[in-house]
């Protein structure tokens, strides 16, 4: 489609284009680090357990190679001493080949992610495009690892078979068992040594191939506003933004009427939290507002933070009608408002020095701003 419109894929994928390839199998993947970790942690198994297991496998030949005739010569007893053979040989090599399958899995968990597909490619079966990845930039890297893996890697081997030159040859003289161990420990260190430059490859196929993949997603910005037309035309994503949009907002406004100087109630229905800041001058300013079980949760928080609450029914209802969230309220409401907050800021001194106790007044509102409301 990119090279139909003429486009090229210059865009980072979204999300949902990740998302996509990932169910398809489509995660970045490096084959040296697989090799480097199994080998690695093969190698280091074997410096560890190197003795003892090469104690084992001696013991199982022996046993093998010292069967009694009677056993050999019977059909019935020979396959039974193919299986323990084979289970006793299995159990002993099961640690190493465990260490192994962990090591190839976290490889694969840490790059790409695990990832299960079994889908079916036929663009995979088609020669020409195939001829065409034999002279890809990937297929060059492929050469180019395959080559320096050949250097690296055989230049490591020879350099360790030197080292180890003395040691191989006195292995003919030793007993057997002296002989098998340091044979075994050997071979691990022979693995050991000969596995480090696998590291800088894979330190180098890694980024690589996270580059790569993130190439071959690329998309073109026609592709970025088809799927962006496409997702957020849909029906159950709008209205799912929407409640996320009405949550958070909801969430902030709840945070706000701790900060209010007054929140005045129906009592029960509706709740409205205002505040009035002097500095600033102008109008109150309505921090939050709702009906039924908002404005119940309003006059919870209020209570939680120690904001005065006013029965005030028709001013309630009148600031609800009138006035959005962060909005100041009309001018008509002016005077009624202000006597609330008078009575407020009457209270707070009466509670810090006592005194008579004030009188509630009782707003006087138009019913022009009740309109639309159920009185």
């Amino acid at each position: 489609m990119a090279e139909e419109s003429g486009q090229e894929r210059t865009e980072e994928a979204t999300p949902k284009k990740l998302e996509e390839a990932k169910k398809k199998g489509q995660v970045p993947r490096s084959k040296e680090l697989a090799t480097t970790l199994v080998t690695l942690a093969g190698a280091c198994m074997l410096l560890f357990s190197g003795k003892p297991l090469a104690d084992g496998l001696l013991q199982l030949f022996s046993k093998t190679l010292s069967a009694d005739y009677l056993t050999i010569s019977d059909p019935q007893l020979l396959p039974s001493l193919f299986f323990s053979v084979f289970v006793e040989g299995l159990l002993l090599v099961a640690p190493l080949m465990a260490v192994a399958m962990v090591a190839a899995a976290v490889s694969a968990v840490a790059l790409g992610g695990w990832t299960f597909s079994l889908s079916f490619k036929p663009e995979r079966m088609n020669p020409v495009s195939g001829l065409a990845k034999l002279f890809s930039l990937k297929s060059l890297v492929e050469l180019a690892k395959s080559v320096g893996k050949l250097l690296f890697v055989g230049g490591a081997a020879l350099a360790a078979m030197m080292t180890m030159q003395e040691d191989i040859q006195s292995l003919v003289s030793q007993s057997a068992d002296r002989a098998v161990a340091s044979a075994a420990q050997m071979l691990a260190l022979f693995f050991l040594l000969t596995s480090l430059p696998l590291i800088a490859i894979a330190a180098i196929d890694v980024p690589f191939q996270k580059w790569n993949h993130s190439k071959e997603l690329k998309m073109t910005k026609q592709e970025i506003r088809d799927e962006m037309k496409d997702t957020d035309g849909r029906p159950e994503v709008k209205s799912k933004l929407r409640e996320m949009q009405q949550a958070a907002a909801q969430r902030r406004m709840m945070e706000d009427v701790p900060k209010a100087d007054v929140v005045i109630t129906n009592p029960t229905h509706y709740s409205v939290a205002l505040k009035y800041d002097e500095r600033r001058g102008g109008a109150p300013v309505v921090l939050a507002k709702g009906a039924d079980v908002i404005a119940a949760k309003i006059r919870e928080r209020a209570t939680e933070s120690d904001v005065p609450i006013v029965e005030s029914p028709r001013l309630a209802r009148a600031v609800f009608a009138t006035t959005d969230i962060g909005g100041e309220i009309p001018g008509g409401l002016y005077l009624a408002v202000a006597q609330i907050l008078a009575y407020v800021y009457q209270l707070r001194d009466w509670q810090a020095r006592g005194g008579d106790y004030p009188e509630q007044p009782e707003p006087r509102v138009d019913d022009e701003y009740l309109k639309g409301l159920n009185t």
